[in-house]
């Protein structure tokens, strides 16, 4: 029975699975649909950023 050492196993796994990755034919994905009226919308609610900006203005105008 013929010896195969471990690291001749391991190299010719990675080299088989290189060869089977390779040989598949790359497809983008299609892109997301955008959603509907979100063309302005915010990641932060309008509130926080005007109470912000208001705590600041209060800040820069006591000192």
């Amino acid at each position: 029975m013929a010896s195969v050492s471990i690291i001749k196993a391991f190299i010719l796994a990675v080299f088989l699975a290189a060869v089977v990755v390779s040989a598949q034919e790359p497809s983008l994905a299609p892109a997301p649909a955008p959603d509907a009226g979100a063309a302005f919308s915010l990641p932060v609610s309008g509130a926080l950023i005007g109470t912000s900006l208001l705590m600041s203005l209060f800040a820069v105008l006591r000192h």
